[in-house]
């Protein structure tokens, strides 16, 4: 599929789910190698400091940029977030609030799927949820909602994809 093939689904009561962690910033990939250093995630998610690892984060593609800019003319966005503990998602909302981005943040518990919290089918499947992980995405995709890959990856044939949140800037 071509990247922004979805905005042909797009209208005006289009609601905009966007994961942070490996979209807006790069938490995910350094979370990848703490874990792999101390023996897993598990044992990972127990010794990282939130507040040093998110604030410590580079953004992916602009995405803070786009995100601070279209908040103020998109009113049908919000942040979905998968958080392990409560700290993580206490540093996150502080973060983004210290980046001047005000769009709301849902918190998604551990294994617990974003499908569950925010159903796609309320918003009678006119949900698109970007996410860069694919089980997230397809999920989202067998939920109802329209499910968009956030990869670099050229070789992605068979899920909806962007490399940025560019895509953001074109909805009215």
């Amino acid at each position: 599929m071509n990247e922004y093939d979805f905005l042909n689904l797009v209208n005006q009561e289009t609601m905009y789910m966007i994961d942070i962690d490996g979209v807006c910033i790069d938490t995910e990939e350094r979370m990848s190698i703490i874990a792999s250093q101390v023996g897993g995630f598990k044992e990972a998610f127990k010794l990282i400091d939130w507040h040093e690892h998110i604030f410590s984060s580079k953004q992916i593609n602009n995405s803070l940029d786009i995100l601070r800019e279209v908040q103020h003319k998109l009113k049908r966005i919000q942040l979905l977030t998968q958080n392990h503990t409560m700290d993580e998602a206490k540093e996150k909302i502080l973060y983004f609030r210290e980046q001047d981005i005000f769009i709301p943040i849902i918190s998604v518990p551990p294994k617990v799927s974003k499908s569950t919290v925010v159903q796609p089918a309320f918003y009678g499947g006119n949900a698109i949820l970007v996410d860069d992980r694919e089980k997230h995405v397809i999920d989202w995709n067998n939920s109802g909602g329209i499910g968009v890959l956030f990869t670099q990856d050229e070789q992605e044939k068979e899920l909806r994809k962007v490399k940025s949140l560019d895509f953001l800037r074109r909805i009215k």
